[in-house]
């Protein structure tokens, strides 16, 4: 009896991720608790934006990988941007406003006033 159908473990994580965005790298339990990692330091940090989101999930994947030596071994700059394009579609979601959520509701309902001068303000009865 032949083995040809028998996969090592790389060639079945490949098989498994076919078809789909994740690489093949989001098997490794070292890179999911990254991922959590850079995405648990992102929420922490009060000053991210959408804007820097990308720049501060490359910095934070490389502390990771800086406090990990035994993952010395792999490409980091390859890996940093797979880890920041999972993290940044973990969070596309995610709103980083760091104004209070009252502050927000204000300036909403401040926007819906409209721009006529005469109806802008509330006008009181003598």
């Amino acid at each position: 009896m032949k083995l040809q159908n028998i996969l090592d473990i790389e060639q079945f994580s490949i098989k498994m991720s076919e078809g789909k965005k994740n690489s093949p790298l989001s098997s490794y339990p070292w890179f999911q608790d990254c991922i959590g990692e850079v995405v648990k330091w992102i929420c922490q940090d009060r000053t991210t934006t959408n804007d820097d989101l990308r720049e501060k999930a490359e910095n934070y994947a490389r502390n990771y990988l800086a406090i990990h030596p035994e993952l010395s071994s792999i490409n980091r700059d390859d890996l940093v941007r797979e880890i920041a394009d999972d993290v940044e579609q973990t969070l596309q979601d995610k709103n980083f406003d760091q104004r209070p959520p009252a502050s927000v509701l204000a300036q909403e309902e401040r926007n819906k006033i409209p721009e006529d001068p005469e109806k802008r303000f509330i006008k009181l009865r003598p």
